[in-house]
């Protein structure tokens, strides 16, 4: 399922692009050379806010203590800052940013073979990312995709109030994220936008003693990320004049 996830996400930000591009050779270019101008310019630095709402995707194959398989998808709010510089070629924009975001998604699962007592939790937070964008503007409208690398701390708990017993492990986990977004330049310094991303930290093995001193493996703990948040954008431009040209 979420191989089919991430296929269709690349088809559609594929699509998109695609349609964008036909607009530009449509209405930006013709015969003989690119003809395309525009009052608004998306080339220079940036810096800005985000918010909106963030769900995660974990499962662990398994955990010894119990010999099960845990499911902790969670959801909730997401938000941060973002830092980036774009520079613009015709209608083709290009752009590297730099993200970082606060989330607690964090969810508990009740042990199904063990006394009700047992619970297990993954908490995802502090999530970061720096990626490549390219897109297409279309004067005040600018439509992209991105990916790049991400990373953020996965902490994988468990608890048994009734002996009681507990354990806590904290990594720093790195991987890859994709998304896309559409963004409108609301004045010369202002944008404001909209943007999915996707990211997918990968699976890794834990093992260590609980409070009790019982050892205990867990195995392939699955991570992935799904974000959709609002975004303002404060733009910088060099000392020439608007538009620049």
């Amino acid at each position: 399922m979420m191989k089919l996830r991430v296929s269709l996400l690349g088809v559609s930000a594929g699509a998109v692009l695609m349609l964008a591009a036909g607009g530009a050779n449509a209405d930006g270019y013709r015969r003989g050379g690119p003809v395309y101008s525009s009052p608004w310019n998306w080339t220079g630095f940036y810096i800005g806010g985000h918010a909106g709402y963030a769900w995660s995707d974990v499962t662990w194959d398994n955990v010894s203590l119990t010999g099960e398989p845990v499911s902790n998808d969670a959801s909730g709010f997401i938000g941060g800052g973002q830092v980036g510089y774009n520079w613009q070629f015709g209608q083709v924009v290009l752009g590297i940013e730099g993200t970082y975001s606060g989330a607690a998604l964090s969810e508990d699962a009740r042990s199904t073979v063990a006394p009700a007592t047992v619970t297990y939790s993954t908490d995802v937070n502090n999530i970061g990312t720096v990626t490549g964008r390219l897109g297409f503007a279309a004067d005040k409208f600018l439509i992209y995709a991105k990916g790049g690398w991400a990373t953020a701390t996965v902490d994988v708990s468990g608890r048994n109030t009734g002996l009681p017993d507990a354990f806590s492990v904290s990594d720093r986990r790195n991987g890859w994220t994709v998304g896309g977004g559409l963004e409108y330049m609301a004045t010369r310094n202002l944008s404001v936008g909209l943007e999915y991303s996707y990211i997918d930290l990968g699976s890794s093995n834990y093992a260590g003693v609980t409070a009790a001193a019982l050892p205990f493996t867990i195995t392939n703990v699955d991570t992935q990320i799904h974000s959709v948040t609002a975004r303002l954008n404060y733009r910088f431009y060099r000392d020439e004049p608007f538009p620049l040209k």
